[in-house]
């Protein structure tokens, strides 16, 4: 596997631009203590890595769309907890990634790895400023300057939902709300390979997920069906 920026292969950690666009709507209420511990968690496996990581933060519902962070040191980044993580209202998810990307697209750095996560327990419902065609051309656009980006959903359509966004098949990810801890596992596992220039899926995984796929299964807690991993060069 070779480095996209340089054509090279590398295991050494790259300074790492994350943006996790985060849902805060009421359906996410019968996870939320889960989804406060796996943030946290993969918050501080951030911490941990030797290379620079800088982080944005955007928190969703109908009532607002937060930016709470942008593009700032992930030392700066505190734990969510009850009273910073209140899921309530509907899903205004195109207008969350359309604020979010329009601002972080020009403040991410050229030299840095760029890491998109998209994390939802629903399909759009309430947007006012951005529609789907809108957010999908900006996708696109960021891809252009470099990013990757994530889809990750429960309790709807996965494949099409990210589809319509442009996200890569590969990188659409379903998961049962019960086991969302394993989710920020996962996705924690996945941007360490990503910033180290690694694939995110071994071939054994990778054919099973394949032979899935034709079954028209999905395992609660588990990567999408997918053939090649995560499309990250």
């Amino acid at each position: 596997m070779t480095d996209k920026q340089n054509g090279q292969p590398t295991t050494n950690p790259q300074p790492l631009y994350v943006t996790l666009i985060l849902d805060e709507t009421g359906s996410m209420q019968s996870c939320k203590g889960a989804a406060i511990a796996g943030f946290n968690q993969y918050i501080a496996r951030l911490r941990q890595e030797p290379a620079e990581t800088r982080f944005t933060l955007t928190l969703f519902n109908s009532s607002k769309t937060e930016v709470r962070y942008r593009g700032v040191p992930v030392s700066a980044v505190r734990e969510l907890d009850v009273e910073t993580y209140r899921p309530h209202d509907t899903t205004p998810l195109y207008d969350a990634i359309g604020r979010t990307l329009n601002a972080a697209r020009q403040e991410a750095p050229a030299e840095a790895k760029k890491l998109g996560v998209i994390l939802t327990d629903g399909l759009e419902n309430a947007s006012r400023e951005y529609t789907r065609a809108q957010v999908f051309d900006l996708i696109k656009a960021c891809e252009q300057r470099g990013w990757t980006f994530l889809y990750l959903g429960a309790d709807h359509d996965v494949w099409a939902a990210g589809e319509s966004l442009g996200v890569a098949g590969e990188n659409r990810i379903s998961f049962c709300k019960r086991d969302i801890g394993k989710t920020f596992d996962h996705l924690s596992e996945t941007t360490a390979r990503y910033r180290r220039g690694r694939s995110g899926q071994s071939k054994s995984s990778s054919r099973q997920d394949a032979a899935e796929s034709k079954k028209g299964q999905l395992r609660a807690g588990s990567a999408a069906p997918r053939v090649n991993g995560p499309s990250f060069y």
